[in-house]
Parts: C-alpha cells; structure tokens; sequence
C-alpha cells in the first residue's frame, strides 16, 4: 500500500470490511514537493470523517451529511469549490458496496471490486472544520461520477477511481487548477470492477466481518442496464 501511495511509510491499519459515512476513512494528502518530477513526493496519510463540513458551517452537527460529491460539478458548488482548488486528496479502498433497487423488490447488496485484487485510490476533498471551541474535525467526501456499463444496472453513480498515473496530479493543488485535471475525473473501465452479490448483513453497520463481502452461492446474474437504479447509502472497504 505506501508503494502504491508512494509513502516514505504508513502505520498498519487493521482491515476494515464495512465503513459507513460519518466513520473514519484514511486519506492521502499532498504537499508542495507532490509534483511529477519530485524524487521523493511529499505525501502524508491522515484519517479524516467521512463526512464533509465546509469551514464556513457554524455548527457541523446541525448540517446535512455530505459524503459524497457530484465531479461534475464539485468545482463550482459552494460547499466543495475551495476544497476542490486547495484540498484534494486520494482514498485508498481495496472495493466498495453498492444496492440495486427496485420497486416492489427487497434491495440487493454487491460489492464491487477490482478485477486484478489489487487496492485503488477513490479521488476526494477534505476540509478540516474548525469549531469556535478550538476543536478541529478533519472531514472528506468522495467524488463520484456518471457510473460505466458495468455498474450502471447496479446504480446510475460511482466513485472516482484516480488512475495511479495520476496520483501526483491530482494531488497536486498548487500547480494544477480544477480545470486542468477534469480529465481525471472520468469513470473506471468498464472492466475494472467485478460486481459480486453479497449478503444482506452488509446493510447493518455494525457487522465488520469478512464473511459479509462473501458471494451468495447461486445468486442470479447481473441485471441488464434496463433494470431500475438504485440509491441506498455506499459503504467502503
């Protein structure tokens, strides 16, 4: 994983298998020396909640949950604008849960991971929310955008996956504009994800156990991109 990141090093998290919003998530901030032709990127791992506050918000308790944010728009909403010039980050996962539904039908949990098993980075925003108390509450949203053919008849949006290529540019805040990296923001391969249909114990938050991504033995195929989107919350792993 810090070869991946390109850290000097990272402390070992234990695994996580069911990380809902509002939890911590690990994020991969950048400093000055994060730039393409850096020998050694300057680049730390902090975890953060997951769960955007913008500076300007009084009181963080009162405001609705953002944990996620729209790419193609990101740049220009209030909540997310200075985020999205200053303050990106990476977000490594290694797959993540996502709920088909439809009407009059039970919903249907998968988890979408990589073809090749290897881990990913997600590309995100953070704020650190700064109380009049002195507290200070390091927060992220993930960007998300427009889901590919693989993904769409599970639900219509996905997570941005930052291809490794462009880790030094997306993280690069200080040389590289919104504007200038809107190309990273596209939607993974068609072939990226593998969907597996997992069982619904996933869609309580307080089971954390490895069998919960396993795959439901005889379960139906994937449906067609004509099946109904669905829109229950995301979970990571």
């Amino acid at each position: 994983m810090a070869e991946m990141l390109a850290l000097a090093e990272i402390e070992p998290f234990p695994p996580r298998y069911n990380i809902a919003p509002t939890q911590p998530i690990l994020l991969v901030i950048g400093g000055q020396a994060d730039r393409p032709e850096a020998n050694s990127p300057d680049r730390t791992a902090v975890l953060a909640r997951w769960g955007f506050i913008p500076s300007w918000v009084k009181e963080w308790r009162s405001f609705p949950l953002l944990f996620n944010a729209r790419a193609e728009t990101a740049a220009e909403k209030n909540s997310f604008r200075a985020a999205m010039r200053h303050r990106r980050c990476l977000i490594p996962a290694s797959g993540f849960y996502e709920w088909r539904r439809r009407e009059k039908a039970k919903s249907e949990a998968y988890f979408l991971r990589p073809g090749d098993g290897l881990p990913f980075c997600f590309a995100g925003v953070m704020e650190t929310w700064l109380g009049a108390d002195g507290s200070e509450v390091d927060t992220a949203a993930i960007l998300t955008t427009a889901a590919n053919r693989r993904i769409a008849p599970i639900h219509e949006r996905m997570p941005v996956v930052v291809n490794p290529s462009d880790h030094a540019r997306w993280l690069n805040c200080r040389e590289n504009d919104p504007a200038s990296i809107a190309d990273v923001l596209n939607a993974a391969n068609d072939d990226f994800f593998d969907p597996v249909r997992v069982t619904d114990r996933v869609n309580a938050v307080a089971n954390t156990d490895p069998d919960i991504q396993r795959p439901i033995a005889g379960a139906e195929s994937l449906p067609t991109e004509d099946d109904e989107l669905g829109e229950d919350q995301p979970r990571l792993l």
